[in-house]
């Protein structure tokens, strides 16, 4: 598989992000097929767009989401179990913008667009290779009620 981007604990997550310059915090949880997708489609955006730092948060267990009140609430982001994956942009520790949802890296970087202005290298409207590859392994899978493959297949003009 093409090189990703590890989930980490949530904190971890902040602390990379937070004391950047510009910086993408996506949050999920374990067996979240949508979720599971952001590993891929994130390497693709921090390699569009090197002078963001990127982290993906994972809420594992109960005691992470009770983090939420203290780590994320304050800053604006507002998450939960019915609405990761969630997407947080921040410059210099504070949040300018929060996406509900994944997707494909084209679909996160032309929102990172909205307020950045355009990436260093100009990503495709199609799933990458890595993506793809995610998907596949997550064939079967239900993400908040759509099959995976139908959302590849709706990617390709399916």
């Amino acid at each position: 598989m093409s090189e990703t981007l590890p989930a980490q604990p949530v904190p971890d997550a902040l602390a990379v992000v937070v004391d950047a310059p510009l910086g993408l915090l996506a949050l999920g949880m374990p067996g979240c097929a949508a979720c599971m997708l952001l590993p891929a489609s994130l390497a693709e955006i921090r390699r569009a767009r090197p002078g963001l730092r990127v982290a993906i948060g994972e809420f594992a267990g109960v005691a992470d989401w009770a983090l939420r009140e203290d780590l994320l609430w304050p800053r604006g982001i507002h998450v939960s179990r019915s609405s990761v994956p969630a997407l947080a942009l921040l410059r210099d520790g504070a949040v300018v913008a929060t996406r509900p949802g994944g997707g494909p890296a084209w679909v996160i970087d032309r929102w990172l667009g909205e307020h950045l202005g355009p990436g260093d290298a100009p990503l495709p409207e199609v799933p990458t290779p890595a993506e793809l590859e995610a998907l596949d392994a997550l064939a079967g899978r239900v993400a908040h009620g759509v099959r995976v493959g139908r959302w590849r297949a709706s990617t390709e003009g399916g």
